[in-house]
């Protein structure tokens, strides 16, 4: 076999085997074929193909099995299942147009259960309108089928990234109709409203969740997250800071970022300097780290000790911390002629 056959194949393998997103299975599970009026021997034959190509899948023969379904469509060129499976074969071999045109007469033949790779396919191609369309398929298939979890949850991504703030939570309220309410909707309803920009409603999402869990340190995560984003005052973010230490008192990054906070907001500079003096005990070589704490000794007036540290916060910086370490560095420098 050759090296790109064999790629082609393992790629076809990767396609049927993500079907649907939300589980993997090692192999595909071919659905019963849809049967329209036939003659017996039509639909004998129809019959004896899918099967066919259903063993010649499961059996990694994808080129027989293209040659069978490729029968199938002949047979019956209205059969959703058949179509959409012709279509993942020729996504595999990257035949892109033939692949979009099969899922789409798979769709049109089966909009309720054949709407998944047609919408996939046009929500990732930037041409003018597939954005819509992939949207008037998924909402199409959600009227037919509106229990479907796995297609509210596509829609209320697909309204997310599309900024429809209303629609997607329209989508997470019915999902927790369905599975309940749990950790997974408190976090969706969080992200929705933090890109929306509210948020008060981010905030209240997080803290239902934490009225159910208050020792989630993940969720305390995000919420001390939402009060830095949208700048709120000290006096709250140093009680998230106080409590998510409570929980995990030697937590770098946590000691780290509430002692440079407290050092930039006139607050106690011997409590950020004994936190941040952890930190650089821990990690020696972290360049935030060691900025933080040579920033706060220059606070104290200890300059000559904040060059030390600051020298050698620069010495370990790295592109993304070099521009503030340098900015301190600077000061300190400037202030000592």
């Amino acid at each position: 076999m050759s090296y790109r056959l064999r790629t082609y194949l393992l790629l076809l393998l990767a396609l049927l085997t993500a079907l649907p997103m939300s589980a993997k299975k090692k192999k595909p599970q071919m659905q019963q074929p849809q049967r329209p009026t036939l003659t017996v021997e039509q639909q004998q034959q129809f019959t004896y193909y899918w099967y066919a190509a259903k063993q010649a899948i499961e059996e990694e023969r994808y080129p027989d099995a293209l040659v069978l379904l490729t029968f199938c469509e002949e047979l019956n060129p209205y059969d959703g299942a058949t179509l959409d499976y012709l279509g993942t074969m020729y996504d595999a071999m990257n035949e892109r147009e033939t692949a979009l045109q099969l899922y789409r007469r798979a769709c049109e033949a089966d909009p309720r259960d054949q709407w998944f790779h047609y919408a996939k396919m046009l929500s990732k191609r930037n041409r003018e309108g597939d954005q819509d369309e992939a949207m008037r398929v998924m909402e199409n298939a959600h009227r037919l089928d509106p229990a479907n979890e796995e297609l509210i949850e596509q829609l209320r991504q697909f309204y997310t990234e599309r900024k429809q703030w209303k629609e997607a939570l329209t989508m997470q309220d019915k999902l927790d109709a369905i599975k309940g309410y749990d950790a997974w909707s408190a976090l969706n309803r969080y992200r929705i409203y933090a890109m929306w920009e509210k948020p008060k409603q981010a905030i209240e999402a997080i803290d239902k969740y934490l009225e159910l869990d208050p020792g989630n340190l993940r969720f305390l995560m995000f919420r001390l997250e939402l009060l830095e984003h949208f700048n709120a005052k000290p006096a709250e973010r140093f009680a998230m800071y106080e409590q998510i230490l409570s929980i995990d008192p030697g937590y770098t990054m946590i000691l780290n970022n509430y002692a440079y906070l407290l050092a930039t907001t006139g607050g106690d500079l011997a409590k950020a300097e004994r936190m941040s003096s952890i930190t650089i005990r821990e990690e020696p070589d972290n360049p935030v780290y060691l900025d933080t704490y040579g920033w706060i000794l220059y606070l104290q007036g200890q300059k000559q000790l904040a060059l030390f540290y600051l020298e050698k916060a620069l010495m370990y910086s790295t592109p993304e911390t070099r521009s503030e370490i340098e900015k301190h560095l600077e000061k300190v420098k400037s202030e000592k002629k």
